[in-house]
């Protein structure tokens, strides 16, 4: 990575469940996690689905004293939070990781992280953590981390909630929409004011235009969804994400192709992919 750039991994990019059918090896198998990188060297993470598992080895490998992690949850489902447990920075005792997520009814965001950490499905208690983990919970505001960097979250539709999140580091911004369901013709308000001039939009594309009408209060996007609000919001670079288990690379890189005929700066997103943002 440059010196002058900041680098967005996606490290899952599947929603639901993760696969590893052999149709669907380019775009990968595991579930929610982008990794962004700011140039400074602040660790900031998006989801901990399946993907987090290779992230937090290599994160893990790259400190041998303390250092910091800022998680962002865009809500607690299973295939977003799932990957916690095998973090490996959750066994450094020199790590701090903090964790952001949205305000439940009923369970705290600790409670409902925590309790992964639960046997007997899981072999490890909470007191197995090494790691100093602290809890925050967010509704609509920002959170600084460091000097250079802003995180704003806003709550969007999705079956017990979800939050949005905007990042801008300097004058770059990413925003970050995954599980939300737009009416039909409609697009969520907050969301557009959230996303506007962003350089790079990661959107929720779980299912097709032609699948979507069958999964209504889902939760879920398609790419029409995607491109109606990078064009609204004026965004520079659009990443699909999130797709359903059930589509293989072919269906997905047919779906990219539609979409951009819609909004041209489109690509959908894979596991693996590191995008660098200039931070001049």
């Amino acid at each position: 990575m440059s010196k002058d750039s900041h680098t967005i991994t996606f490290w899952g990019v599947r929603g639901s469940i993760a696969t590893d059918d052999p149709d669907k090896t380019h775009f990968g198998g595991n579930t929610s996690c982008v990794e962004v990188n700011a140039h400074d060297g602040s660790h900031i993470i998006f989801d901990s689905g399946t993907g987090i598992r290779s992230l937090g080895n290599r994160i893990a490998d790259e400190h041998d004293s303390e250092y910091e992690i800022n998680l962002f949850l865009s809500h607690t489902h299973w295939d977003h939070i799932i990957g916690f447990p095998f973090f490996a920075p959750i066994h450094q005792s020199f790590a701090n990781i903090n964790i952001y997520g949205p305000r439940r009814s009923g369970a705290s965001l600790e409670k409902l992280v925590l309790g992964l950490f639960q046997p007997p499905y899981f072999p490890l208690t909470p007191k197995d953590i090494e790691a100093h983990v602290s809890f925050t919970e967010i509704d609509t505001g920002s959170v600084k981390i460091g000097d250079n960097v802003t995180v704003f979250s806003n709550p969007h539709p999705h079956p017990n909630g979800a939050l949005g999140y905007r990042l801008e580091i300097g004058e770059r911004s990413v925003v970050f929409i995954t599980d939300i369901e737009h009416s039909k013709g409609n697009l969520v308000k907050s969301v557009v004011e959230l996303s506007q001039g962003a350089d790079i939009l990661i959107h929720d594309s779980h299912f097709t235009p032609e699948d979507l009408p069958e999964h209504k209060t889902w939760g879920h996007s398609s790419w029409e969804e995607c491109t109606a609000l990078a064009n609204q919001a004026g965004v520079k670079q659009l990443y699909l994400f999130h797709f359903s288990p059930n589509y293989s690379d072919d269906d997905i890189y047919a779906i990219e192709k539609r979409a951009r005929k819609e909004f041209a700066n489109t690509s959908a997103a894979h596991q693996g992919l590191t995008v660098e943002l200039s931070a001049d």
